[in-house]
C-alpha cells in the first residue's frame, strides 16, 4: 500500500490567491494614458491587448524606469514602443509552489493569469507572499530573519 502525500497549500491553484484586477489598454495607447490607467487601478503594470483582446504586451514600473524616465521619449508615444512584448503568462491551474518558483527564477513582479485568451487577473509577488504568509504557522512567521538569532519574545505578544 502506497502512503499518499498530504496535500498542502503549496499545491493549491493560484486561482485561490487574490488576483489583482488588471489595468488593460489597447495597442497604440499613449505611454501617459497607460501610466494614468496604472495609477487609477493602483497596480504596477498595465496589460496591452490587440483589437481582438489578445494579450500582446505588458508595461511595468520597471519598463517605465528603464525605458522612459530620464529619456527624451515623449509621453505621447504609443505604449508599444517600450512595453515588454509577448509577456510570460499562466493559467489559473498554476500552483502556489510553481508560482513561487517562477517569481524566484524570473525578474518579474506581475504575472498575467489567462483562461484561453481571457485575462482573469494579475498575480503579484505581494499577493502570493500574502497568501503564503496567511497559511504558515505563527511560530514560523515569528522566526527571526537570521536563524542564528533568537527573538527575546514572540512578535505580537
Amino acid at each position: 500500500m502506497t502512503k499518499r502525500k498530504k496535500e498542502t497549500f503549496w499545491a493549491e491553484p493560484i486561482s485561490k490567491v487574490d488576483l489583482q484586477h488588471p489595468a488593460i489598454v489597447t495597442t497604440g495607447t499613449s505611454i501617459i494614458d497607460a501610466v494614468t490607467e496604472m495609477k487609477y487601478n493602483q497596480i504596477g503594470c498595465v496589460l496591452v491587448v490587440d483589437a481582438k483582446g489578445k494579450l500582446i504586451g505588458i508595461l511595468s514600473n520597471g519598463d517605465l524606469m528603464h525605458e522612459f524616465v530620464g529619456s527624451t521619449l515623449s509621453g505621447d508615444l504609443p505604449v508599444d514602443e517600450i512595453m515588454t512584448k509577448d509577456p510570460a503568462f499562466s493559467s489559473p491551474a498554476l500552483t502556489v509552489q510553481e508560482a513561487l518558483e517562477f517569481f524566484h527564477s524570473n525578474r518579474f513582479r506581475h504575472l498575467p493569469i489567462l483562461s484561453g485568451n481571457v485575462v482573469e487577473g494579475i498575480l503579484s509577488v505581494r499577493g502570493l507572499m500574502t497568501f503564503i504568509s496567511e497559511h504558515l504557522p505563527q511560530h514560523v512567521m515569528n522566526l527571526p530573519p537570521d536563524s542564528s538569532l533568537i527573538a527575546p519574545t514572540v512578535s505580537g505578544e
